[in-house]
């Protein structure tokens, strides 16, 4: 009886549960999802920090004909390469409310990710609008120039759009540097600590050495960081001639006529630092130098230069450990030229990249005949036995014997450039040959002041890659400063640009807002 009415039951629920589907089949209305359309934005935006204001208007539809929207602006600094993604921490900043966007951009320098999230009130479905913003300073990019002013320093900036930023350190400062300019220097990652906020700093540096001074300014609002005075861990200021500062791989290297520096810091491998230096660094921890002003910069990550004291080639590594040559090659054969008690007098010392990441040329007079003259090649490596290659003596009609200025070209050919009685010249390292160098529109009657291969290969835009020979004029007060392009080693065509302004332009770098630890080999590290 009780299974009967189980299956009666059953039977019931089946064709109440049948009827009622059939009964509601077509009892509903569908509707599309009203959709939401951004438009009127550009994919990209760059501006200048505490200068500019972002202004955007968006069209907003939707497909539903509703018209209001509650709208969300952000902005999320992007990685910076100088930092691993372990340091990597997502901040989110809201920056407006309203369809409209009006942002002053007074952020520091960076590439952010600016996203419009735009939530239709009608259904709470929301829109993301994805863009990028680079945001730069007004000292962010383009070619700083060291200039001469007569027993003080200063420097210009010529920017990409043909502008110039005269006498920066008199502007900044209320006075140029003392004494008269010997070096300058780019660092992409310098690190060091704020001291009224106590905060770690990232940024890109340019540093100024002066025959008695030095400054390193933070690139992003040429403010200064540190000078001569203050970059010392023990607040003591040794009595120095400074030379040069230079960025390697895992800390930033200073160097003087009373010795060679090493502050360890490698924000790329999150090895940070306060940018301070401590004593000079010592041979076998024990012996002091004395080095000659010029010096070579490596690929891999070292510094060689000439120790005046005891006439030998040394090397720092990128660890700052100082070391001497052997006098033997890797095979613990003695060689006929040796790295020590070397007794001749070093003019120049250039680097050059082909074929090799670590070739030098130093050009050396002879210690008893003057006007004789010797070129060394060497292979700088971070290895202990004897780095010099070879050794060939100028031809004594050579005009190489009574030049003044020098450079090397670095990355096309194995040549070197040189001014002698104001005119240029370019030496074959390989066939030892040389020849006088005409150049387009170079006026007549200008001291050439400077020579350099000055480039840039980092930049991801292959057009905005370039590879000059820089030569710098003087005349009744002004600089000229041509910029060719190379070909061959030699310079052809008429200038790619032509930079003017007031002093006597010595040295010159190229700063790009994307330059990182990571690139720091696409820009010379050379004097």
């Amino acid at each position: 009886m009780r299974k009967n009415v189980y299956k009666i039951l059953s039977i019931y629920l089946f064709v109440v549960l049948v009827s009622a589907c059939y009964d509601d089949k077509g009892n509903y209305d569908y509707h599309e999802i009203s959709e939401v359309k951004i438009e009127g934005l550009e994919e990209s935006f760059s501006k200048i920090s505490y200068q500019d204001v972002l202004h955007l208007e968006p069209v907003v539809t939707a497909s539903g004909g509703e018209s209001e929207f509650d709208y969300l602006w952000t902005l999320n600094l992007l990685k910076d390469d100088n930092i691993t993604s372990e340091r990597l921490k997502i901040k989110l900043d809201t920056i407006g409310y309203d369809r409209v966007l009006d942002f002053p951009v007074n952020i520091k320098q960076g590439y952010y990710d600016l996203v419009l999230r735009v939530t239709n009130k009608s259904n709470q479905l929301a829109t993301f609008r994805v863009m990028s913003l680079s945001v730069v300073t007004k000292f962010s990019e383009g070619f700083y120039l060291l200039k001469d002013m007569g027993n003080s320093t200063d420097i210009d900036l010529h920017t990409p759009d043909n502008g110039v930023i005269s006498d920066i350190f008199l502007k900044m400062d209320g006075e140029r540097m003392s004494a008269a300019p010997v070096g300058l220097g780019l660092d992409p990652g310098y690190c060091f600590v704020d001291d009224a906020t106590a905060e770690r700093v990232i940024t890109q540096a340019l540093t100024v050495c002066t025959e008695n001074d030095v400054r390193i300014s933070n690139i992003g609002d040429m403010s200064p960081i540190y000078t001569h005075n203050t970059m010392f861990i023990s607040g003591e200021v040794p009595e120095e001639k400074p030379y040069y500062m230079w960025r390697n791989i895992f800390g930033v290297g200073y160097i003087s006529d009373q010795g060679v520096y090493f502050s360890t810091q490698a924000v790329a491998q999150n090895l940070f630092g306060s940018g301070k230096f401590g004593f000079p660094a010592m041979v076998n921890s024990e012996e002091e130098t004395k080095p000659n002003k010029n010096g070579v910069f490596t690929a891999s990550g070292g510094f060689c230069f000439l120790d005046e004291l005891k006439r030998r080639f040394l090397f720092l590594n990128y660890n700052g450990l100082l070391y001497a040559y052997s006098d033997f090659d890797k095979d613990n054969q003695e060689k006929e030229y040796k790295p020590n008690d070397i007794q001749h007098h070093l003019k120049f010392f250039g680097g050059n990249f082909i074929g090799s990441n670590s070739l030098a040329y130093a050009l050396f007079e002879d210690g008893h005949t003057k006007g004789k003259h010797y070129i060394y090649q060497l292979e700088v490596q971070p290895v202990y036995y004897n780095p010099i290659k070879s050794v060939v003596e100028v031809a004594s009609t050579s005009k190489l014997n009574g030049a003044n200025l020098f450079a090397t070209n670095e990355l096309t050919a194995k040549v070197m450039y040189f001014v002698n009685n104001n005119q240029l010249y370019m030496y074959d390292l390989e066939q030892n040959t040389e020849e006088l160098i005409s150049l387009t529109d170079m006026v007549s009657g200008e001291e050439i002041t400077y020579i350099s291969n000055r480039y840039w290969t980092g930049d991801a835009i292959e057009d905005n890659n370039f590879d000059y020979l820089a030569i710098a004029t003087h005349k009744d007060g002004k600089y000229k400063v041509y910029l060719y392009e190379i070909l061959g080693g030699k310079p052809y065509g008429k200038p790619v640009r032509i930079l003017e302004g007031e002093g006597k332009v010595v040295k010159m770098h190229y700063v790009h807002p994307s330059m990182t630890m990571n690139s720091y080999s696409d820009f010379p590290g050379s004097f």
